[in-house]
């Protein structure tokens, strides 16, 4: 009851309690709070501190941390295999930009880039399987547990997620924007500027879908 306090939900609690004491059913009250906006998560804890409330006993609970650390593993590696493939991705296109607009100034460029690419190809090949097997693994996961939906480690991760996306964006942009004024701006800077944004902004428009995602409960 504290917690649902704590969590501006007071109103919530005040409703289910009025609710249920004109013998509302509880099925009909989730599909009402839920079609209001309300997630099934919080709905039934609101339900929870009601029924502890009236029986003064608290429902027992059964630990999740064996879920939450699951979720944890598997939106961080999730994570980590998304920004292996992209920054090798962002490089591969680095290395084809510059093939078309070598510098005349750096002789040496050619070799070392030409030996970057196999690296970039390589971890291309091996982080994008293994991220697109975890994004099934995901999305099979949300559709057998509608709840975790709610979960705070997929939120937590999310937005860390989102909020790294943005800076890279950003700064990209801030970048841009100071060699311009300064006219220093050349061709090759400008597309490898596009692959950033575009990769970033592609990253950003994932996990913005993703936490948007709400699986049909």
């Amino acid at each position: 009851m504290d917690e649902l306090q704590k969590d501006g939900l007071g109103e919530l609690r005040g409703f289910v309690r009025t609710a249920k004491d004109a013998a509302v059913p509880d099925a009909a009250l989730v599909a009402l709070l839920k079609q209001n906006g309300w997630s099934e998560r919080v709905v039934y804890r609101a339900l929870s501190a009601y029924y502890g409330e009236r029986l003064g006993v608290v429902p027992p609970a059964r630990g999740g941390g064996g879920v939450s650390a699951r979720d944890a593993f598997y939106y961080l590696l999730n994570f980590i295999t998304l920004g292996f493939w992209t920054t090798a991705l962002g490089s591969i296109f680095y290395v084809l930009i510059a093939r078309m607009f070598p510098d005349p100034v750096n002789y040496y460029e050619h070799g070392a880039l030409i030996n970057e690419v196999s690296w970039q190809l390589a971890t291309v090949l091996v982080a994008f399987p293994v991220f697109a097997l975890l994004h099934r693994v995901i999305r099979r996961e949300l559709a057998a547990r509608p709840e975790a939906a709610d979960s705070g480690v997929r939120a937590w991760l999310t937005y860390v997620a989102l909020v790294i996306a943005a800076c890279v964006a950003l700064g990209d942009g801030i970048a841009f924007l100071s060699d311009f004024l300064r006219g220093a701006l050349t061709m090759r800077y400008v597309l490898d500027t596009l692959v950033v944004l575009v990769l970033s902004g592609g990253v950003f428009a994932y996990y913005l879908t993703d936490l948007r995602t709400r699986p049909a409960r």
